[in-house]
């Protein structure tokens, strides 16, 4: 593999995106400087790496991507969400895979919400880069942008980011109250011989985002877009969210002013449906909303 000379790194041309694959040697030392569009792999030890697509250029804000879900039928790593949409709107954002897939993808785990399991955290790593990327772009202002258990991350994220966005679509904000087979397969594969509803119950900053919002009240921003029609999530995720922050309406914007809350009938029914144009009305909302407030 040729070698970039600016950053000493191994490269090669990555297929899907034409653009590329950058070889990080670790994530304590991050050379983010060779390329402007590309590709990261970053080895994280125990088989695990963390893999990012990255378009980096002068802004104000920086805008990061969680994916949710991988199917039975398309299961694999690394997936990068919204590239293609996102950057029609930002030269500078960054779109993670979640690390924790790497052990999932022998394991037919489909989903695992960057939560890795009891050694390790994803949003460890994923804050260094962050942190170093801001340092290439110059960037002030932090998004994290999701949908279903996207949006769980996001929603965690941006937690732990004072005065940062979540933009979040349909996402699961309980986990106790997901599909349980999907949530036991989890723990099964990263937490094995842990008691999952133990640790659901015990640790609701990682697992309990109701809880940990109610709680802690974490200075930051959100925008909950939600379909009418995906019922599930409705009372398991969307309802229980906007009551622990004084919504008796279930929409618009609550006491405090930084949770905006749209639930919407969408074109198409049930769970993950948002249209292009439905995802597109609600980042331009939620990006006036955040920019007018913080």
């Amino acid at each position: 593999m040729p070698i970039n000379p600016t950053t000493g790194l191994h490269e090669e041309h990555h297929e899907y995106y034409r653009i590329p694959l950058v070889h990080q040697r670790n994530v304590n030392a991050l050379r983010l400087n060779g390329q402007r569009k590309a590709v990261h792999t970053v080895p994280l030890g125990n088989g695990m790496t963390l893999d990012f697509y990255s378009s980096f250029a002068a802004e104000d804000e920086l805008l990061v991507l969680f994916h949710g879900a991988n199917s039975e039928r398309s299961h694999f790593y690394p997936r990068f969400e919204r590239v293609q949409s996102i950057k029609t709107k930002t030269d500078a954002f960054m779109s993670f895979a979640d690390p924790s897939m790497r052990i999932g993808v022998q394991e037919d785990m489909l989903l695992s919400w960057y939560l890795g399991g009891p050694d390790f955290d994803p949003m460890d790593p994923i804050f260094k880069v962050i942190r170093r990327a801001l340092g290439r772009t110059g960037s002030k202002h932090v998004a994290f942008i999701g949908g279903s258990g996207g949006g769980f991350a996001a929603l965690r994220a941006s937690a732990m980011w004072s005065g940062s966005l979540a933009y979040i679509q349909d996402p699961q904000t309980v986990l106790a109250n997901y599909i349980p087979r999907v949530v036991a397969k989890y723990f099964n594969v990263m937490w094995p011989g842990w008691s999952g509803p133990s640790l659901l119950n015990a640790f609701p900053e990682r697992f309990d985002m109701v809880r940990h919002y109610r709680n802690r009240m974490p200075q930051n921003f959100v925008y909950y877009a939600q379909n009418s029609s995906d019922t599930t999530h409705v009372d398991g995720h969307y309802r229980p969210f906007a009551e622990a922050h004084g919504m008796g309406a279930k929409r618009g914007l609550n006491p405090t002013g930084n949770r905006y809350f749209a639930l919407f009938d969408g074109e198409v029914s049930g769970h993950g449906k948002i249209t292009a144009s439905e995802f597109d009305h609600h980042f331009n909302e939620a990006m006036a909303f955040w920019r007018s407030n913080r």
